[in-house]
């Protein structure tokens, strides 16, 4: 089988599902014949991480947890859907319009975490008056509309949620910019907080974050859902059992060619977005004042006053993907260079094109980050070593070094994988047929493979933030994590927009300007 055969065949399988039942099965077969012989020229009897097991469940009726979402736009519509909770016409529509959508069903398996969506709050009426009626519906539980609706609220303002004895705990998933303020509010206020990434607009803000959570009690999670991927935890262990040999670099991709993947969306709301219906003076938060102007709103991502660009918004969870495998923390200088050549929607001012290398004298590697708004290729995160190369999203592919000591008696040359990890080829997941949506979810951002389950690994990561506030189990993405992220696609940053080298004091916490 040659590569172009092998990479189609495995690829294609668990995104659409595409092959009849008897050529999956000849693929796999072939697979299955690999992953034998991998052990054999691995020289691993077995992996570690292969033998875990889903976590108990924690939760019961006596124990329910009172949730406010603050932030309800497509990804805070997503955090609920992954506690169950979904707006009735959706789930009406599955059950109607003939298309059979597997992942619903997989949502309705997943254990219920007995938690309450106990308030929404979004500065946009329409966003929020939504939240209002997803909240209404757990599909994972037989409990009345009336008995779930009476105890949901909407709330005005994110200082009002937090102040209210009936919350217990908060999701913030409003734009990056009023990230650190809201968390920072809601930490002196006594409330769990589930943080969706990138933790911070900026290095100032990610100290005085640390400094804030550090001094206290509260359970707080990064919402980088890629910590429950069981790729990236084999990984780790292969990185560690010494498998690629020495890592000299590491390469990063982010490739969207489309209106919605690069931010521009006003077009959907524009017609419902004006004054009346958005709380503008909410949605500023402590960034700079400018008058309405619903092309900001909608298209916040594009604008360095609330966004982070390509950098905060998609690498920040590549490089959380690469940490969780390397673990090399906040690098100790950064350069980038970019332009933003394409979309122009305003006054936007973030870059659509951008390129960062990130310097590890230490670990004596470098990582690098090419993304571009304007082609839609996948590519994979690629770890170049000196025995072995390997590409990373949710499967895993080995590929020999040319020169290769260790691997010199594998038959395979340095053009075909000589080990795979592919555990959702066997799952096929239909429904996902945009590319941006086959790129998240070839990235991992959907789902996960434990225990011989299909799981929805952003349902994990909240559960394992559920489980931690009633005191079983440790967060594994908390504010140490989140500070490094935030400090590290800042750094890049920054280079960008002063066009120079920035380098990182660890000691004083601070960047200095090459």
């Amino acid at each position: 089988m040659k590569r172009r055969d092998f990479l189609m065949g495995i690829s294609t399988v668990p995104i659409l599902g595409a092959y009849s039942i008897g050529s999956t099965k000849n693929i796999l077969k072939v697979l299955d014949d690999r992953r034998v012989d991998s052990k054999r020229l691995l020289d691993i009897d077995q992996f570690d991480v292969m033998s875990e097991r889903l976590p108990g469940s924690t939760g019961n009726e006596q124990t329910r947890i009172k949730i406010g979402l603050i932030g309800n736009g497509w990804r805070g519509e997503s955090l609920l859907n992954s506690f169950g909770y979904f707006h009735p016409d959706y789930v009406d529509k599955m059950k109607t319009d003939g298309q059979y959508d597997r992942w619903l069903p997989y949502q309705k398996r997943h254990e219920n975490l007995y938690v309450d969506i106990a308030g929404i709050c979004d500065t946009f009426d329409i966003h929020a008056e939504r939240g209002i009626e997803v909240g209404r519906n757990n599909i994972r539980e037989e409990r009345s509309t009336p008995e779930i609706s009476s105890g949901i609220k909407r709330y005005k303002t994110y200082q009002d949620m937090i102040h209210s004895k009936d919350i217990d705990a908060v999701i913030v998933a409003t734009p990056d910019h009023s990230h650190a303020q809201i968390t920072i509010d809601a930490v002196k206020a006594g409330k769990h907080v589930y943080l969706e990434k990138p933790m911070c607009h900026s290095i100032e803000e990610a100290v005085e974050l640390k400094k804030v959570v550090s001094a206290s009690n509260i359970v707080f999670q990064i919402g980088h859902e890629n910590r429950q991927q069981m790729s990236y935890k084999l990984g780790r262990e292969l990185y560690r059992k010494g498998v690629l040999g020495d890592v000299s670099m590491i390469q990063t991709f982010t490739n969207r060619n489309s209106l919605f993947g690069a931010w521009i969306r006003e077009r959907e709301f524009d017609h419902l977005g004006n004054q009346q219906t958005i709380d503008w003076k909410g949605f500023l938060c402590n960034a700079p004042w400018h008058e309405f102007d619903s092309k900001r709103y909608f298209n916040w991502q594009r604008y360095s006053d609330y966004g982070t660009g390509m950098i905060g918004n998609d690498f920040s969870h590549t490089y959380d993907c690469v940490n969780q495998v390397f673990e090399m923390g906040i690098p100790e200088s950064v350069m980038a260079m970019g332009g933003h050549f394409f979309y122009n929607v305003g006054i936007d001012d973030l870059p659509d094109v951008f390129n960062a290398i990130f310097y590890y004298p230490d670990r004596a590697l470098t990582m690098t980050y090419d993304g571009t708004l304007k082609s839609g290729i996948y590519r994979q995160t690629k770890v170049l070593g000196s025995e072995a190369t390997m590409e990373i999203d949710r499967a895993i592919m080995l590929y020999k070094d040319p020169n290769s000591q260790r691997y010199k008696d594998i038959v395979e040359d340095s053009e075909e994988p000589f080990y795979y990890y592919a555990p959702n080829a066997r799952v096929g997941v239909d429904g996902i047929t945009s590319a941006t949506a086959t790129s998240y979810f070839k990235s991992g951002y959907g789902p996960t493979f434990i225990d011989g389950k299909v799981i929805d690994a952003t349902f994990l990561h909240l559960k394992e933030w559920i489980d931690a506030i009633r005191g079983q189990g440790k967060v594994s993405c908390g504010i140490d994590q989140g500070f490094e992220e935030t400090v590290t696609f800042c750094l890049a940053n920054l280079s960008y927009l002063h066009k120079k080298p920035i380098f990182w004091d660890k000691q004083n916490e601070q960047y200095l300007i090459g």
